[in-house]
């Protein structure tokens, strides 16, 4: 009866209010909300067409009202998209949502407004985007919310539900890094809840807290970081216990189990795992019951213990534990999903193939009722975002094709490896669209490595079935493909959004780096927490409104990464002999060769080329080793020549090799051995490296700057007297070197002692054709990337951000170790000439050891000599290192002093104009004068006559 009255006073005041024309009483209106709310807590909904026609009425008169555009306002609009969303409305209820968020933010600073309101009305708007699948737009409010949270130095249960969503999508995407940087985020957010409050609220603070660092060591964990894995988890066990959390507990002892299992420690790992399973029994949690179990199978008794009847006997318990939880439905039917596959992969190693595709299918059912690999490849963008834990669906689609790999070397039926060459085709496409989502590059390059098994698969069954096509195909997709976007973003963007993301880029990895430096509880932390979220939404901001104006951005990532053999042979080896590319497998090294004419692959054990490679480059990067066992020395290079080209002869000439891995000096090795002397590989090939061959057809764009162009600069600190390069010692004969380099060209510039700054090299270098650099340089710096020494200050790989189209078409890095850096597999080897290449610098020449100075000098200066005679860049080098070799003493002649330095990138001709001849010109000019005089006196002469 209560209500009733309470209804009809409401529509007698919304029909006067509407008669006198006049705005609500505030009053009035702000009791009616309280009591709506109040019915939300306790679940009671008033009557939809009254509540709304009250509330639409109260919404139209109050923008004649003086008050309008406060608190109570936004609470009218609040209510409203709540109401809008509880009648499934969810369009309406977003549009609500989305006008409360603009009034809100038009009049920020208004003292009549809660700014606060803005954390809800983001994170109700993220629930409205989730129902109607637009998961795209719910992460963006997702992140607002957690963004304006943090900057108001407030926090509720909505923000915390954000973070929460935000910290689990990244994890599902398999972007590990942004999952554990939200998962700190949501730690803190926690841990400031349950301070400010008590009871129930403060309770839920603190469960928040758990969650998060569970998630965070979830990720760790995927990331392989069980050292940082293991100290978070200490003691936490103890707590909980103390606390009788038994989720918690179960969380932990299932978390502790994967650090014992990644050290080797199975047996504890199953005693924690079964610690694990009883808690989460006890807690009525079947969900992670059946992820425990589930576990149980695969990492002790299927991959540790090889135990298949043990491993299915896990699968079919976990299978048993039925999911109660509502909200859990849809990870449920991945980790079912997950499950049927390692079943199928049990039957697969056991040879039982229709029960192995039995089971792969029952797997691909959990995503769509009868679903397969290309009907995944087929989902919407919008789907593909839904779906839980990317990397159990990659790694269902990769085992389904190597089933049939495996039945392929049973039954040697061609369809078996063209079924499994298609569905590896298949995986790495999906890979390309899983990659695109991820925001950090950390976690991309995760993903990078942790897929490698996929084309290690597809390269075996090209090798086996002789398929040199697809080869070349998977050779290349498992190259530099991260280089490749890189390089494709700067085609597709404007020069405004390059220096806008530039720009963002650098500000967020300044604070970044200054947020490690400072406690994560300081009011500090919090700031930049806050300026970090700010710059991060700017550039998302700035990448979706790119998409917009490009449509085909992203399907431009995966077109660009596919080249044909064709386009090799007829683009890249119109002046080459051939193209060499090898791909480190687990287990072999296979070698796919490509001339104009052929292609061919073969494979070697790789302990036997791993073994070799070791060998010679310990030997070859130091001096007074390889003095002493040169002749181990020459009979390891030898060898190596022969198992890599012994099924392949390639005539004498220009050659590219692309190597996965680190880089090796092909130049060194002995291609024939005499008593006398041996031949080197550099006296037949002039040889160059290259990221991928599609590196190599790259359209890299010239510098877009109007004047100031010009041929060389060079650059050579000589002293490096500051306090982070105390230690180094001077590069005496540095400068004189430069010098003399500069002779060979017109409009060229050096800079020497305090001019060869970090400042002066960032001003100046993509205004020039060729950078010389003589210098220090170390792979691993204080902060573990390579770093070059400048005469002010370093230049960390990192520094190095797209700023300008460069129109440098060569940089040489003259300096230690410029060409090494960390391995990165399935991308190579992140050095400066590979951060070069990123910018848009086609080529550049770096040393694979630390190197005599001297030796430097005169190889550098033969070089530009040959170079300036209008050779291609990898045929001038082949011919200053071999004029090195002749015009130097025997023991200076060793491959230590010379092999160093090799060419990465383009190979081209560099056209350059040479310096004006003004010594020749002043002798000709003179004897033309001269001439002239005696011709003007004979006439004379002849006249007088």
């Amino acid at each position: 009866m209560g209500k009733l009255i309470f209804w009809i006073t409401c529509l007698i005041f919304l029909f006067e209010s509407d008669v006198n024309g006049q705005c609500p009483d505030k009053e009035a209106l702000q009791n009616h909300i309280v009591y709506i709310t109040a019915n939300y807590i306790r679940k009671v909904k008033p009557p939809p067409e009254e509540q709304m026609a009250i509330l639409l009425g109260y919404l139209k008169k109050i923008n004649d009202c003086p008050w309008r555009n406060d608190s109570t306002h936004s609470s009218l609009l609040r209510v409203i998209g709540r109401s809008y969303f509880l009648q499934a409305d969810y369009i309406k209820s977003a549009q609500y949502y989305r006008q409360c968020i603009k009034m809100i933010t038009e009049n920020a600073g208004s003292p009549s407004l809660k700014m606060s309101h803005l954390v809800a009305c983001y994170y109700w708007l993220s629930v409205c985007y989730d129902a109607l699948n637009n998961y795209s737009e719910k992460i963006k409010a997702l992140d607002s919310c957690a963004s304006v949270a943090v900057r108001l130095n407030y926090t509720d249960r909505a923000t915390l539900k954000a973070i929460e969503s935000r910290v689990e999508y990244s994890f599902d995407i398999g972007d590990y890094h942004r999952c554990i940087e939200y998962a700190l985020k949501w730690e803190g957010l926690g841990l400031e809840y349950a301070a400010k409050n008590t009871g129930e609220e403060k309770d839920a603070g603190e469960r928040n807290v758990s969650s998060s660092i569970g998630w965070r060591v979830k990720a760790l964990l995927r990331l392989k970081e069980f050292g940082e894995a293991e100290t978070i988890l200490a003691g936490k066990a103890g707590e909980y216990k103390k606390k009788r959390l038994k989720n918690y507990l179960g969380m932990t002892y299932g978390q502790l189990a994967q650090v014992q299992e990644l050290k080797g420690n199975y047996e504890k790992a199953l005693s924690y795992y079964n610690t694990a399973l009883k808690y989460y029994e006890e807690d009525g949690d079947y969900f992670n019951c059946k992820q425990t179990a589930k576990d149980i199978g695969y990492n002790i008794y299927f991959r540790h213990y090889a135990d298949a009847g043990k491993a299915l006997a896990s699968y079919s318990k976990a299978l048993g534990y039925i999911n109660k939880d509502k909200y859990r439905n849809l990870a449920d039917s991945f980790e079912t999903m997950n499950i049927f596959s390692n079943i199928g992969k049990i039957y697969a190693r056991r040879g039982a193939y229709d029960s192995a595709f039995k089971y792969f299918q029952l797997a691909f059912s959990q995503v769509k009722a009868g679903s397969n690999e290309e009907d995944i490849l087929q989902t919407t963008p919008q789907e593909m975002t839904r779906f839980k834990k990317n990397y159990y669906l990659t790694g269902l689609v990769i085992d389904k094709g190597d089933a049939y790999l495996k039945k392929y070397t049973v039954s040697k039926q061609q369809e078996d490896v063209r079924r499994a060459l298609r569905i590896y085709k298949v995986a790495d496409r999906l890979l390309d669209r899983f990659k695109a989502e991820q925001a950090e590059m950390e976690s991309k390059l995760f993903w990078r490595s942790d897929t490698r098994r996929l084309y290690e698969s597809a390269v075996e069954a090209c090798y086996l079935s002789g398929n040199t096509t697809d080869a070349f195909y998977f050779f290349e997709k498992s190259r530099a493909v991260l280089l490749s976007d890189q390089l494709n973003e700067q085609r597709w963007l404007g020069e405004g959004d390059i220096m806008q993301q530039t720009q963002l880029k650098k500000r967020m990895l300044l604070i970044k780096n200054e947020m490690d430096t400072i406690e994560r509880s300081s009011a500090r932390y919090k700031e930049l927490q806050s300026a970090l979220d700010e710059n991060r939404m700017k550039l998302e901001d700035l990448l979706d409104n790119i998409k917009l104006k490009n449509p085909l951005y992203y399907q431009s990532f995966i077109d660009s990464a596919v080249i044909s053999v064709t386009d090799v042979q007829q683009k890249i080896l119109k002046n080459h002999q051939a193209l060499v590319e090898l791909f480190t497998g687990n287990n072999f090294v296979y070698t796919l060769v490509i001339t104009p004419g052929t292609i061919n692959i073969s494979r070697v054990d790789k302990p036997a080329y791993a073994g070799l490679t070791d060998t010679c480059l310990k030997y070859i990067s130091d001096n007074e080793l390889l003095n002493r066992g040169y002749t181990n020395f020459i009979n390891a290079s030898g060898k190596l020549y022969e198992i890599i080209f012994k099924n392949t002869a390639i005539p004498p000439g220009r050659i590219i090799i692309s190597p996965d891995n680190r880089y090796f000096p092909f130049e060194a090795l002995v291609t024939a051995k005499s008593n006398n002397s041996n031949r080197y590989f550099i006296e037949d090939y002039a040889v160059s490296y290259t990221y991928s061959a599609r590196y190599l057809l790259n359209q890299f764009a010239g510098s877009t700057a109007k004047s100031g162009l010009g041929n060389f600069l060079g650059m050579a600190p000589v002293h490096f007297r500051y306090s982070a390069a105390a230690r180094l010692p001077a590069l005496r004969g540095s400068d004189q070197s430069l010098h003399r380099v500069k002779n060979y060209f017109s409009n060229a510039s050096i800079a020497v002692a305090g001019e060869a700054s970090k400042y002066n090299f960032g001003k100046q270098f993509f205004k020039n054709r060729i950078i010389q650099l003589y210098t220090h340089a170390t792979d691993s710096g204080v902060n573990g990337e390579p770093v070059i020494y400048f005469a002010d200050s370093l230049l960390f790989l990192s520094d190095l951000m797209y700023e300008n189209k460069p129109a440098t078409s060569l940089i040489v890095l003259a300096a230690c170790k410029t060409g090494t850096g960390k391995l990165y597999e399935g991308e190579g080897v992140f050095s400066f000439n590979r951060g070069f290449a990123a910018l848009g610098i086609p080529s550049a020449i770096t040393n694979l050891w630390s190197v005599n100075n001297e030796s430097t000098y005169r190889v550098t200066e033969f070089f530009y000599k040959h170079l300036s005679e209008g050779l291609p860049t990898d045929v001038a080098l082949q011919k200053a290192k071999l004029e090195f070799i002749r015009t130097v003493s025997k023991e200076n002649s060793l491959p230590y002093y010379w092999a160093g330095p090799v060419l990465a990138g383009r190979a081209d001709v560099i056209q350059l104009s040479r310096p004006f001849p003004w010594k020749w010109a002043a002798l000709l000019s003179g004897a033309a004068m001269v001439c002239l005089f005696i011709w003007v006196w004979q006439a004379k002469r002849k006249g007088a006559g």
